[in-house]
């Protein structure tokens, strides 16, 4: 268990070190942590900086000025005010945590609601509101919820849904109980609107959200709904992020974000054909070829086709549509990097289970030398290793022919070498190594004895 103090308790060990021990306030700061640190307290939230307490007071008086406006006209101190609160709240967690304890989010939620017809009040309303709650997602309530989605509203003004999507972010990531209100405050409802809209101006934000309420990050709840928030997501919007895909396919800064949420959202087979039958695979296809060297776009590319093939018939059009010696090529092209090297490998691994036609394709495309390069390039790359073994095994295993060749090529002594390196990938090893025919030995987990069970010994096991 995690043990916590407050800012007070810290501040107080530091004045007790400057009055009983005579200690300059750096030493007795420096003290402080160390007794602290002894103890496994978790100072991440407390402001250890010399003279924390003055810095404490001054973000109390910040969000006491504040308050005032509650209660008079806005005006320019007020804006002043709240870039002072933005600028304490970029300094870290701990100042953020602080200007919580002292009510900084209602103040701010009633300053917002005050300013309706002032956009430059709002947007610093706004963004001193994400500065206070990056990495602290508790403070949001059924007011801010309320106020997030009324400002999706489509006739609501762009600037403004920009910054309350920034904020709308900020709320979900690592909070599942935010996740679910906003999903039952029907945002999706909103947000689907907006895709219609297809306003580039807001859509990277509109997709990062979508993404991350189908995040499941929340450590605090056992089983989150991450799944269902994406199914009722991609009910809603799907269809729509595939036609912005087609509308901004060649804009490498939108289509990398559009690709990204479409493979986060196929969760289920019925959209991987809902996909295709958008011409989802032409897209792609065409996306690859027009960005064969953006290592980022590529890279969402594999993980889209491999989320695809998780549906049987789209595993077999995605060859049959000529993607096989595009696919080959973007993976030899960026095999140094290991992330996208990884992502090439699962795409392959996956369109070749159970699909001797596809492994038929992507052999003729010269995948095994590019797979065998990538294993050389990589060699102690635990993922990279891992998923050319998946690859090579499901390339083979219906396809003894080309054994001869992947061993030619050296892979042999290649998974040997891993088998020796990487003992919790020995599995993954043996499978590749027995279906390329070569030696390997296979340990039998666990050997039954065979024979009747008396009825006499299972009543006996029964009673035990």
């Amino acid at each position: 268990m995690v043990l916590t103090i407050t800012q007070q308790t810290f501040d107080e060990a530091v004045q007790e070190n400057i009055n009983d021990l005579g200690m300059s306030p750096e030493e007795a700061v420096t003290e402080a942590v160390a007794q602290f640190k002894a103890q496994g307290v978790d100072l991440r939230q407390i402001v250890t900086e010399v003279g924390a307490s003055s810095c404490c007071e001054n973000l109390v008086n910040i969000v006491k000025q504040l308050a005032e406006f509650r209660d008079k006209n806005v005006s320019q101190e007020c804006s002043d005010l709240l870039l002072a609160l933005k600028q304490e709240c970029d300094k870290g967690i701990q100042y953020r945590v602080q200007a919580g304890r002292a009510s900084a989010y209602d103040v701010i939620l009633d300053i917002f609601l005050k300013s309706e017809a002032e956009k430059d009040l709002k947007q610093t309303v706004l963004r001193a509101m994400i500065s206070l709650m990056t990495k602290q997602p508790d403070l949001l309530d059924a007011k801010g919820i309320q106020i997030i989605v009324a400002n999706l509203e489509k006739i609501s003004d762009p600037d403004i849904q920009k910054l309350i999507l920034k904020w709308c972010k900020e709320c979900c990531l690592m909070h599942e109980m935010n996740r679910q209100h906003l999903i039952d405050s029907n945002i999706v409802d909103k947000l689907s609107a907006l895709l219609q809209e297809g306003n580039s101006y807001i859509l990277k934000e509109l997709l990062t959200v979508l993404r991350v309420l189908i995040l499941d990050d929340d450590v605090r709840v056992e089983f989150g709904r991450a799944h269902e928030h994406a199914r009722i997501i991609a009910v809603e919007t799907l269809t729509h992020i595939n036609e912005l895909l087609k509308k901004y396919k060649t804009d490498d800064a939108l289509v990398n974000d559009l690709m990204l949420t479409i493979s986060a959202l196929l969760v289920r087979t019925e959209f991987c054909v809902q996909v295709e039958e958008s011409g989802g695979i032409e897209v792609i296809h065409e996306v690859m070829t027009n960005f064969t060297k953006n290592e980022k776009i590529i890279r969402q590319c594999f993980k889209i086709i491999k989320a695809l093939a998780g549906n049987d018939s789209c595993k077999v059009h995605i060859i049959q549509k000529g993607l096989a010696p595009t696919i080959s090529e973007s993976l030899n092209v960026h095999q140094g990097v290991v992330q996208t090297a990884t992502a090439g490998l699962h795409c392959i691994a996956a369109l070749t289970l159970r699909c001797p036609e596809n492994s038929k394709v992507l052999f003729e495309a010269s995948v095994p030398e590019v797979i065998i390069e990538i294993m050389k390039k990589h060699p102690d790359e635990k993922s990279v290793q891992k998923t050319a073994s998946w690859a090579i095994r499901n390339m083979v295993s219906r396809s003894r022919y080309q054994n001869t060749h992947f061993l030619e090529l050296g892979t042999e002594e290649l998974l040997h070498k891993n088998f020796a390196k990487f003992k919790d990938l020995q599995y993954d090893t043996k499978a590749a190594l027995r279906d390329l025919g070569c030696e390997v030995d296979l340990k039998e987990e666990w050997t039954g004895k065979g024979g009747k069970i008396s009825s006499e010994t299972h009543l006996d096991n029964n009673m035990c």
